[in-house]
């Protein structure tokens, strides 16, 4: 759930060379049955985000490109999965990201912790859960972490994502 959550979500696709097989999250979410889904998950804004990013903060963060180390057990995501009505909550999970200002590049860390809503069976909200940020001014981390966790678009995509690996888990288990 936190792989599909993190990879529909907080930061999106125009992603590069593609990580082995057995370190790839989506890899791990369809194919793999191990206890525990351990990924990295690379993620970059969109255009449209880094359009809103920009003018979120004045033009001062034009960019970021984040990687997420991903561990959680896959029984609390089966679970999740299942479930009927039921809110998910992942344990936090450490991410770095390399922000480009108009100034030049800066790293910073923080975590993603996704919550997923589910009622009747499908998802009904999503949020990456972006927390705990280190390495920039918290008047420049504010905004940012209020954007990446409330943006519906961002929380609409990791809706959509989340209902369509549920129905074809559905599938595949028939």
């Amino acid at each position: 759930m936190i792989a599909l959550v993190v990879c529909a979500g907080a930061v999106h696709a125009e992603a590069p060379a593609e990580p082995a097989p057995g370190h790839n999250c989506f890899y791990q979410l369809l194919e793999d049955t191990g206890p525990q889904i351990d990924c990295e998950h690379a993620a970059w804004l969109t255009d449209d985000e880094k359009a809103d990013l920009k003018k979120l903060t004045r033009d001062y963060l034009h960019d970021a490109r984040c990687t997420i180390a991903i561990r959680i057990e896959r029984a609390k995501v089966d679970a999740a999965l299942v479930g009927s009505d039921l809110t998910f909550e992942s344990p936090p999970q450490p991410m770095t990201c390399i922000l480009t200002t108009r100034s030049g590049d800066m790293t910073i860390t923080g975590t993603f912790a996704p919550k997923v809503v589910f009622k009747d069976g499908i998802a009904t909200s999503a949020t990456p859960g972006l927390a705990n940020i280190t390495g920039v001014n918290s008047y420049l981390a504010w905004p940012v972490v209020h954007y990446i966790n409330n943006a519906s678009r961002i929380g609409e995509p990791m809706v959509m994502m989340i209902n369509a690996y549920r129905a074809r888990r559905g599938e595949m288990q028939k």
